[in-house]
């Protein structure tokens, strides 16, 4: 059978994306006799070797810095009736059918087809893209040839017609998400651009093209305003290009703050009404702009526009075909989401909180990426804070939908662990304070994860809080799988209620205590109480008891303010580490490694914690020298724990009742005097602090 189609592709260092785009291509050569068409502009990497296992024709073509020369050169060695171009940086997608039915069929009245090139921003490809139509596939026996050493053009289409548009035709494109990061290329097309605008100052397509590929450039401002200056003047071509420059401008102008936002957003509308350019892509800018101004009844209206011209998009009605000189950067259902989620906070802040559960009731939960189910998590904090609107259905929906492994399970555990961090905040006492300030407020938030009690840390933390009883509250505690994804009010309000922890059903290790011990103390005003408690009870029952009220401990040592906090907490937290230490050290150690020779293999605070016992024993048998002196070895042992040592010297009573003996005082100042004619590092320094007369007046000399 005759050739039908030609495939030309000419390619450059590709290997990251070639076999990609070759493979994908074969059911479509599956389906219709094809021809394979490549050149080569210089690869060095591998690119060749790759295509050499795929092309039909394959053949050298010396770089020239000009594309529609390598495109007909390729043209210039295909025999099919039509033919189809094709970037190696897109795939074909699965769904040929459209396209070989018609190449199957006897179309003499269709010279020119279009198909969708969609426009990924991130290499996941998923949700955030942009689509663009343009021609790619012609009949060759009307003479078409590519123009334009850069964004190259079909010429010679007089006589040709209308084109088709293919519907279901997709090409996925990922070639410009790394664009930005590569200097080179963008700073190859500019040069390019710059030549073409010199030459023919006036093509509003050249003037677009500059502003889509010259974000970066110095004078892109300038290059911005000649184009809708001349869209203005009505220039040739400004029906056409006037909607894409536009948008350009006016999304420039929000990003930037400029204050010419409002003129442009205005004169767009007002030139060009049914354009999707303005509909959507403009209306984003302009809603998110009242948005941020809090003006949020305006925001509600540019959004409620918007959803009418996605529904009247994706319905395919109004001017489709704007997509063949630009694409639409908003139009993707990622963005419709984004723009719902936008909307139902615009509803929420202007009163609507019906709107707006309607609103978040229709997303694609599965379908959100990370910033989205931020934004979703604190949509449906603020929609149970400020209304009486039932919201159980929409939770359990929220959470089966970011859960599912969609598009993989990677992107639902980021989705799942972004719902837990952005639903723990409503359970802080900080939050809850903020929220009973606000006029509209109804109920805390945190009780919309009441219904996930059976799914999540969130749902169980909701639940307690909404009980009195200790006992269901223990019941709830006892059904946890992750603590560290339980939002700690939770714990906290169970044990000040009465509830035995660690639960004497469900044992924790002693790093799961230290963690949770750590996370309590963020907020001391809560944490210090708990502390009291523990102390006052008897925590050498069990090795449970004892590790919980070790990680309190410590953490209370690590956490108190010991230069402005009050001196009788300070004194209590020291007393109770102690006294801990002194029950965990030997049921932990050999009584060899606790002899004072040993201490070295003991972790420091162990250490430490060693000598603060020895030194209060000290201290209860009146030894006020040796329990400073012991404080200083404990220093000594853990110099992370001085701010704790100077407030024990600073307020021990027993130790601040005590005058120093002035026969000591002088005795002390005799042996500094010592000590200060050898160096440091002299044996004479180390045998003078091993004799009996420095110890006796250590403590004095080490203050």
């Amino acid at each position: 059978m005759d050739t039908i189609l030609s495939i030309g592709i000419i390619f450059k260092n590709d290997i990251r994306c070639i076999e990609r785009c070759l493979k994908a291509l074969q059911p479509l050569r599956d389906a219709v006799p094809c021809e394979l068409v490549m050149a080569d502009t210089g690869s060095d990497d591998g690119s060749r070797a790759v295509a050499e296992k795929y092309a039909d024709t394959l053949f050298d073509f010396p770089w020239i810095n000009d594309f529609a020369a390598a495109r007909n050169a390729v043209i210039d060695r295909c025999t099919g009736e039509w033919y189809l171009s094709v970037d190696t940086d897109e795939y074909m997608d699965e769904d040929v059918e459209e396209i070989s039915q018609f190449l199957l069929t006897e179309n003499q009245s269709c010279n020119l087809c279009r198909v969708t090139i969609r426009n990924y921003r991130d290499y996941s490809m998923d949700g955030s893209y942009a689509d663009f139509y343009t021609l790619r596939m012609v009949r060759l026996s009307i003479g078409a040839r590519y123009q334009g050493a850069i964004h190259e053009a079909w010429t010679g289409l007089e006589r040709a017609g209308s084109a088709l548009q293919f519907t279901k035709t997709i090409f996925h494109h990922d070639g410009y998400v790394n664009m930005a990061q590569n200097p080179e290329k963008l700073k190859r097309n500019m040069s390019l651009l710059r030549d073409k605008v010199k030459s023919d100052p006036k093509n509003l397509l050249t003037r677009l093209q500059i502003i889509e590929s010259g974000f970066q450039e110095p004078d892109y401002l300038d290059q911005l305003k000649k184009s809708l200056s001349m869209v203005k003047r009505k220039v040739a071509g400004w029906k056409l290009f006037g909607p894409p420059i536009f948008r350009h401008a006016v999304s420039i102008a929000h990003d930037r703050k400029l204050a010419e936002f409002q003129k442009w957003a205005d004169q767009a509308e007002e030139w060009f009404p049914d354009s999707y350019f303005v509909r959507i892509d403009v209306k984003v800018h302009r809603m998110l702009e009242s948005f941020e101004r809090e003006e949020y009844a305006e925001s509600v209206r540019q959004g409620e526009a918007l959803l009418e011209a996605y529904a009247d998009y994706r319905a395919g009605r109004g001017d489709l075909n704007c997509q063949a000189c630009s694409t639409l950067q908003m139009a993707s259902p990622y963005h419709e989401r984004t723009v719902r989620l936008c909307l139902a906070s615009a509803c929420l802040e202007d009163g609507k909180a019906e709107r707006a559960l309607a609103l978040l009731q229709e997303l694609e939960f599965s379908h959100l990426d990370r910033v989205q189910t931020e934004n979703l998590t604190k949509a449906l904090c603020a929609l149970h804070m400020r209304s009486q609107e039932d919201t159980d259905s929409l939770v359990l929906a929220a959470w089966e939908g970011i859960t599912a492994p969609e598009p993989d399970e990677k992107r639902a555990e980021e989705r799942r662990l972004t719902f837990m961090v952005f639903g723990s905040a409503a359970f802080t006492a900080n939050y809850q304070q903020d929220e009973a300030k606000k006029a509209d407020f109804c109920r805390h938030a945190c009780g919309v994860f009441a219904p996930l009690a059976e799914k999540c840390g969130l749902g169980l933390a909701a639940s307690i809080l909404g009980t009195e009883d200790p006992e269901e509250m223990a019941a709830l505690l006892a059904r946890v799988d992750k603590w560290a994804e339980l939002p700690f009010p939770a714990l906290s309000r169970s044990i000040e209620a009465g509830v035995e922890f660690p639960l004497p059903e469900k044992p924790l290790n002693v790093e799961s205590m230290d963690e949770l011990a750590g996370r309590l103390a963020a907020d001391w005003g809560v944490f210090f109480p708990m502390v009291q408690r523990t102390a006052e009870e008897d925590f050498t029952q069990n090795w449970q008891k004892l590790s919980w009220a070790r990680g309190l401990s410590l953490n209370a040592l690590q956490r108190h303010n010991w230069k402005n906090g009050r001196e009788e907490d300070g004194m209590a937290l020291a007393r109770f580490f102690a006294d801990v230490e002194k029950v965990f050290l030997p049921r932990c150690y050999n009584p060899q490694v606790l002899a004072e020779e040993n201490l070295s293999v003991l972790p420091p605070m162990h250490r430490f914690g060693w000598y603060c016992v020895q030194a209060f024993d000290a201290l209860d048998k009146g030894d006020v020298i040796g329990y400073t002196h012991l404080l200083r070895k404990g220093l000594a042992a853990h110099e992370g724990m001085k701010a704790v040592v100077e407030f024990l010297t600073d307020h021990t009573p027993q130790l601040q009742a005590v005058q120093p003996d002035p026969e000591l005082l002088d005795l002390a100042e005799k042996v500094r005097g010592m000590l200060s004619v050898y160096p440091e590092d002299d044996p004479a320094v180390a045998a003078i602090k091993q004799s009996p007369v420095y110890q006796r007046v250590a403590h004095l000399i080490e203050e």
